[in-house]
């Protein structure tokens, strides 16, 4: 994830590469509003456990995914405590409308 370079865009190269498990960051933040990469990870594996994944998503993934979202733009960290808390930069719907946005002035070049 290192690797992967930084862009404010939004849409249709911003946004295609977004993994099963961003997706589902987002809206655990999203939900929670407010949150810990531990409680991310705890919520993760209990919808694991409950679905009888075999395989569990590991802490470490969560937090570099976390970290990733952040430098993309998407999360926000508060860097004030000895744990970080992440919160959500646009909620689904203003990201929902940017998305939108940027795909439809892609189109429309």
């Amino acid at each position: 994830m290192g690797n992967r370079k930084k862009t404010e865009e939004v849409g249709i190269r911003g946004l295609q590469s977004i993994s099963d498990l961003e997706a589902e960051i987002m809206h655990i933040v999203w939900d929670k509003k407010f949150i810990t990469v531990r409680e991310v990870h705890e919520l993760l594996l209990k919808k694991e456990v409950t679905l009888k994944k075999s395989g569990f998503t590991p802490y470490t993934t969560v937090m570099s995914t976390m970290n990733s979202l952040t430098d993309r733009g998407f999360l926000k960290q508060d860097k004030s405590e000895k744990t970080y808390v992440y919160t959500y930069v646009l909620d689904s719907k203003e990201l929902a409308k940017k998305i939108i946005y940027t795909v439809a002035e892609k189109l429309l070049k």
